[in-house]
């Protein structure tokens, strides 16, 4: 027969492991949102993904804002929304639509990609994944490269703060402007390079936050999000 003493401990011990559990199910929440759903748009000098691809059919929605300083040229304002899909536990595809302004003028654009796994966590102790995109003009398409390559390599690892568990991610990415650089206004007109600082934050079992800052000797870029997945069949 237990004791009143020894029911109070197994007590408090059975809350600590649900709490464990709970928290680690809201990271992989938060990691499949950032994951499927997140990727980088033209000119936004932001990667916005873990090193985690989100699995197989996982499907998730974001939207975003970001602020771009670029030396010797001036303040980009970046909006987008985008939708991803996990098409194997190892590969998401994504697609993006948005609007980038600057000096006063707009332009829109779309474009898509993915983000491959490399290296898993439960193997190597971290989370490594490629990401490639490739964004098109829609709109003042004469003050852009024709295309604009962005390509990512990224790691994470999700860690508890307390009571709070979050994925820090970092890497490193260049923006690759391809053919027709010279009429670079929202592109630029070379390739650059920046590292990679950010942050996913579960909210609920649907909801995630995320904060992400890229510096680099020309470029630096932050912004910030919201992602929702959306609910498997």
């Amino acid at each position: 027969m237990r004791t009143g003493g020894q029911e109070a401990r197994q007590c408090h011990t059975n809350v600590k492991t649900a709490v464990r559990k709970s928290n680690w199910r809201l990271v992989r929440y938060a990691t499949l949102l950032l994951v499927v759903c997140v990727g980088i748009v033209p000119a936004s000098a932001q990667v916005l993904v873990t090193g985690e691809p989100g699995g197989a059919k996982a499907q998730a929605v974001v939207v975003t804002a970001n602020l771009i300083s670029v030396k010797d040229f001036g303040t980009l304002k970046n909006f987008w929304a985008e939708y991803g899909y996990g098409l194997t536990n190892r590969v998401d595809v994504f697609a993006a639509y948005g609007v980038i302004s600057v000096f006063g003028e707009t332009q829109h654009y779309i474009s898509g990609g993915t983000n491959v796994g490399l290296l898993q966590r439960r193997r190597h102790g971290l989370d490594v994944s490629f990401f490639s995109n490739v964004s098109v003009a829609v709109t003042r398409r004469d003050e852009a490269a024709t295309l604009l390559g962005t390509f990512a390599v990224i790691a994470s690892r999700s860690v508890t703060i307390g009571s709070l568990s979050v994925t820090p991610y970092g890497g490193f990415e260049a923006l690759v402007p391809i053919g027709q650089r010279a009429r670079g206004v929202f592109t630029p007109v070379e390739t650059l390079h920046a590292g990679v600082i950010g942050v996913a934050i579960p909210l609920d079992k649907t909801w995630a936050a995320f904060v992400e800052y890229d510096p680099g000797p020309r470029l630096r870029s932050g912004g910030a999000g919201i992602a929702v997945t959306i609910p498997r069949e």
